[in-house]
């Protein structure tokens, strides 16, 4: 998410062009397997895909940090509507119980009494006469102020609420808004998955039908990587299935940070959801304001807050237990847990897990708690 001050853009435009790209080797492997079946070319087009697919994954990760500051600033609109609201109430019945005081002189009026009747004035005594017409105009001046006083404090109140109304009616529209774009960037992330998936298919294609002995190689090379990646995932899920809350391995630190690192050793595996602060999944910035809870620190669920929820520490300061935030606009974080990792709620389609922790786009570290 953008730090404070800085303009964010829908990447709807970089979108569509992801696309054109992804429509664009989708053909290229077509032609690529109607004529040569290059095995060197599908592996070049697999990673061309990663690298798109990779790149929808860091925009669909800062669209749901850019929808969670969203849904932070609706709640204090909402709350700005209810303290007009309240201003308002106590208004009207500073009014009502004005009105209720002014009562009887407009009731006198009504029915056509006099003002010597209404203050029992006597016609025979000049002085004491004047004297109460005084004090009648004085009650009447006075109560005319106040009259003028609350009408234009109602007014300003009412125009609070109708400004209030109108921010929590903009914001609204900014969240839907926050939706749609996260809609877009999951189906283009989709839509990127799909191809390369076709991509990987036809590469075993062309794997078994090439003859040449250096095609071979190339294709078999591509082949050991992507069973390679798949071994590895398998005996991740293998450990983290085996593996039970009590069994959680011994970490270091101290006090909450130690608590800290234990709750999110026990998350791994847990599915990455859009806006999820646990306790069956999460997004990034759930996933460390769930852990950090558990150990009796609150923080907002969004990166751009908990980018100032803490102490910043330099990397070589680095503890498990700190948290490690990542690109310009900070749209990732993750909780730091030694020997240059850290526990990450990735992006959709993937689980919680174990990942390094200086990423080429590291942005710093704070520490929660001090």
């Amino acid at each position: 998410m953008a730090r404070p001050g800085q303009t964010t853009r829908t990447p709807v435009s970089r979108l569509v062009a992801t696309l054109a790209v992804a429509a664009s080797l989708f053909t290229a492997g077509t032609v690529a397997l109607t004529g040569s079946a290059s095995a060197d070319s599908l592996t070049q087009q697999i990673a061309d895909a990663q690298k798109q697919l990779d790149a929808l994954d860091a925009q669909a990760e800062a669209a749901s940090e850019r929808y969670n500051a969203a849904r932070i600033a609706l709640v204090a609109a909402q709350r700005n509507v209810a303290s007009a609201d309240q201003r308002l109430a106590q208004s009207q019945a500073r009014l009502a119980t004005l009105r209720k005081a002014v009562g009887a002189f407009v009731l006198a009026a009504y029915t056509g009494s006099t003002i010597d009747d209404s203050l029992g004035m006597s016609a025979n005594d000049p002085v004491e006469y004047l004297d109460k017409l005084s004090m009648l105009q004085a009650v009447s001046s006075r109560q005319a102020e106040v009259l003028a006083s609350v009408a234009s404090a109602q007014r300003d109140t009412a125009a609070a609420q109708a400004a209030a109304d109108a921010a929590l009616a903009a914001q609204k529209t900014s969240t839907q808004q926050m939706q749609r774009e996260r809609d877009l960037v999951l189906a283009a992330a989709g839509k990127e998955r799909s191809i390369l998936a076709t991509l990987q298919v036809r590469e075993a294609a062309a794997i078994r039908a090439a003859k040449a002995a250096a095609a071979r190689a190339a294709a078999e090379r591509a082949a050991a990587l992507l069973r390679a990646r798949a071994e590895a995932a398998a005996a991740a899920a293998r450990a983290l299935s085996s593996q039970s809350v009590s069994s959680s391995p011994v970490v270091s630190g101290s006090g909450g940070a130690r608590v800290a690192v234990q709750w999110a050793y026990k998350e791994l595996g847990k599915p990455y959801v859009w806006g999820a602060a646990g306790p069956n999944s999460f997004d990034c910035s759930g996933l460390t304001q769930y852990v950090w809870a558990k150990a009796g620190v609150y923080l907002d669920h969004y990166t751009g807050s908990q980018w100032n929820e803490g102490r910043h520490v330099s990397r070589d300061q680095l503890q498990p237990g700190d948290l490690v935030f990542f690109g310009s606009d900070l749209h990732h974080v993750g909780i730091y847990i030694g020997n240059g990792n850290m526990i990450e709620a990735p992006h959709t389609g993937a689980n919680v897990r174990i990942s390094g922790a200086f990423r080429s786009d590291y942005a710093g570290a704070i520490r929660p708690g001090t």
